[in-house]
């Protein structure tokens, strides 16, 4: 072999292997990392962080420079942001991380530009961002996220239409675009701007990514859950989604408040009564985080219950003790269970005529900044004593 030849097949070679070992292998295509991925989500929704890291370890270790990584540490910061809405002090810390995770994927997507994880990381990671941003009603700034999510989700359709995590999003905008016309007026007479909607469809969809999903199994069966109680009335159908969602994750302490809430608002008080009590005994005992938030909506609702059983000191107690709970969490005067609390621990005070009691927490919640019909109540209650 002539030394130009043997110049030109090493030149090949080079061309052809850098590039290859440069890149970055598309982990959401590969079965057995699809599997464990799904475990280490369902890890960090049921709050087993260690577990979720214990999942991945091989992975990390043979792909240390992944994006990946960093979205899921972002995801795992998300439940300590769910977890207590009130307390905006960590906010700023959840965007930095999810920014970081969408600037990895950018740079990913630079060199691979129709890299499945990258696209993904992107449409996670900005999702993330317009959800929060529309948790603190920065109405702009979220849909600034949610435009860089959809353009990242629109790409990905088109190159990998069958990817289960895609199922949600899709799911969603087929069914709010055949449901907001029928229900607003003012959308119908735009209805013609949106995509051409179908809401059995959509309900299939959000189904199958309940089931096979990733990144969004969860987040899928709570969109179920939702839609079914609040817009479909199928309050059956809604109670399994949320119990399935408790069950899945006993230890997350939102999926827990949510099935506790649609019990009481279904008259469900022995169900409710019941979860109440088994879910305080499970985070004191196990020493579970958020057991302060826990506590401070789990209470108010047992004190409503036994209120209306006719258990007026049961309930008292209830009452204060989620009170209690309130403050000593940040941001305690702008918490609606503050004022819904000790509404009723005064209320309850004052028809036992221990008005000196009722009065101090009557006056705390006077000075609230939440809870405006309970405030107006307060006002009243007030009076009464002073005359």
């Amino acid at each position: 072999m002539s030394v130009s030849r043997r110049f030109l097949l090493v030149c090949t070679f080079l061309l052809v292997s850098i590039p290859v070992a440069a890149q970055t292998p598309e982990l959401i295509n590969n079965d057995s990392f699809r599997k464990d991925a799904q475990a280490a989500v369902d890890s960090i929704y049921n709050f087993n962080f260690d577990g979720a890291d214990r999942v991945l370890a091989s992975w990390k270790d043979q792909y240390p420079k992944h994006p990946l990584w960093t979205l899921l540490d972002g995801m795992e910061f998300w439940w300590h942001v769910l977890s207590d809405l009130q307390d905006t002090s960590q906010d700023e810390q959840f965007y930095n991380k999810m920014k970081k995770a969408d600037y990895e994927a950018r740079k990913l997507l630079q060199k691979q530009p129709s890299h499945a994880d990258g696209l993904i990381i992107r449409a996670i990671s900005n999702g993330y961002m317009a959800r929060q941003f529309a948790n603190r009603e920065e109405w702009v700034t979220s849909l600034s996220y949610a435009r860089k999510a959809l353009k990242a989700y629109e790409y990905l359709l088109e190159l990998e239409p069958d990817l289960d995590d895609l199922k949600l999003a899709e799911g969603l905008k087929l069914y709010y675009s055949a449901y907001l016309p029928e229900a607003y007026l003012i959308v119908k007479t735009v209805s013609w701007f949106l995509p051409q909607g179908d809401k059995q469809k959509g309900l299939d969809l959000i189904r199958q990514a309940s089931e096979e999903a990733i990144f969004a199994r969860a987040e899928a069966t709570y969109f179920l859950g939702n839609i079914n109680y609040h817009y479909e009335d199928d309050y059956q159908v809604a109670l399994r989604n949320f119990e399935q969602l408790h069950s899945r994750y006993p230890n997350n302490n939102y999926y827990v408040r949510v099935l506790a809430k649609i019990y009481y608002e279904q008259k469900r008080y022995d169900k409710a009564l019941s979860l109440i009590d088994k879910a305080l005994e499970r985070w004191e005992q196990q020493e579970l985080p958020f057991e302060a938030v826990l506590k401070e909506e789990l209470l108010s609702w047992k004190g409503s219950i036994l209120r209306r059983q006719g258990r007026p000191k049961e309930a008292l107690k209830s009452f204060e003790n989620s009170f209690e709970s309130s403050v000593s969490l940040p941001n305690s005067k702008q918490r609606s269970f503050y004022t819904r609390s000790g509404y009723w621990s005064g209320k309850i005070l004052f028809d036992e005529g221990r008005k000196d009691e009722a009065k101090g927490y009557l006056k705390k919640v006077k000075k609230a900044d939440s809870g405006a019909s309970y405030r107006r109540k307060t006002e009243n209650l007030l009076s009464k004593i002073s005359d």
